[in-house]
């Protein structure tokens, strides 16, 4: 099973014999997600989509999220997870350009899931083709963990599609950082898609 995130370990002391925060997520799959495309011509509404995700592995399976204005409160099974009842999802940015080399416009679209009861949030990158289908999902800020206490986090502004890859700015946490603080350090990290999944760009 893997380590736990540290937050969730911060979630756990704060709500006390409320709730046990602190299990790894069982699936080890990579996230999936579906975008149900629109129905009319008309350009697609991505803030009132609905979305399938494991919310970067918080969550055995996938949930629906389908968005209101941008945002779902999504309630949790006890068996996609003991640890929380429900999760808010929240789309943070979008932005398009031709990701798979096709020649269309592809849609990159960040989400954000808050996990309640925690204090404590994750974050996911879905690529959508043109025509609404997924083309994949970026690998987790865990991936880019390192040496630090906790994962990276997206700076939503800065997202981006240049010469078919992924451009995604980043803050990852110093050695003087917290959970309360968040991270300070700037980082950008780049991703090309390899026909079956994102590879990071040196």
């Amino acid at each position: 099973m893997p380590s736990p995130r540290p937050w969730r370990a911060l979630a756990g002391a704060a709500a006390g014999a409320l709730v046990l925060v602190g299990c790894g997520p069982g699936n080890t799959e990579p996230a999936a997600s579906t975008r149900q495309p629109a129905t009319s011509s008309a350009q697609p509404s991505w803030d009132d989509a609905t979305y399938r995700t494991t919310c970067d592995g918080l969550v055995q399976g996938n949930l629906k999220a389908t968005l209101v204005d941008g945002a779902a409160r999504v309630p949790v099974d006890v068996s996609q997870s003991p640890y929380y009842q429900y999760l808010d999802v929240e789309l943070q940015a979008t932005a398009t350009g031709d990701v798979d080399g096709d020649g269309t416009p592809d849609t990159v679209v960040l989400l954000q899931c808050s996990p309640q009861p925690s204090n404590g949030a994750a974050q996911e990158v879905h690529v959508f083709r043109a025509d609404g289908a997924e083309l994949g999902v970026l690998p987790s800020a865990s991936d880019l963990q390192e040496a630090a206490t906790l994962p990276p986090e997206y700076v939503p502004t800065g997202l981006a599609v240049e010469q078919e890859e992924v451009v995604a700015p980043m803050k990852a946490y110093g050695p003087d950082d917290s959970h309360a603080t968040g991270p300070s350090v700037p980082l950008t990290v780049r991703w090309r898609w390899t026909g079956t999944g994102f590879d990071r760009v040196s």
